[in-house]
């Protein structure tokens, strides 16, 4: 149960991390949005990604935690990657 709490945790934050940048913005949302907003996305994603650390150590301790966690962070950010750049794909299959 920690490791999906970890994962799910991390890739939250990976991905409110990559909402937080207009660039992406644009993309994903056809807008950009105001700057306290993409602000306080980027402050998500770090508490997420510190929760998901706090998680993984609070469930396996202090050092197999961090592994962990390294892991799923691993995981989770090049999911978002590899989400992101296969985002004209997704909404073309999500369409039909």
């Amino acid at each position: 149960m920690i490791h999906a709490a970890t994962f799910i945790l991390a890739l939250a934050g990976f991905a409110s991390l990559l909402l937080a940048m207009p660039r992406h913005q644009q993309d994903w949302l056809h807008r950009k949005l105001a700057p306290l907003v993409s602000q306080r996305l980027r402050l998500v994603g770090f508490a997420l990604i510190a929760l998901a650390f706090l998680a993984a150590c609070l469930g396996f301790g202090w050092a197999y935690g961090a592994v962990l966690w390294f892991g799923w962070l691993t995981a989770a950010a090049a999911l978002v990657v590899v989400v992101n750049l296969n985002r004209e794909r997704i909404v073309a299959q999500m369409r039909r």
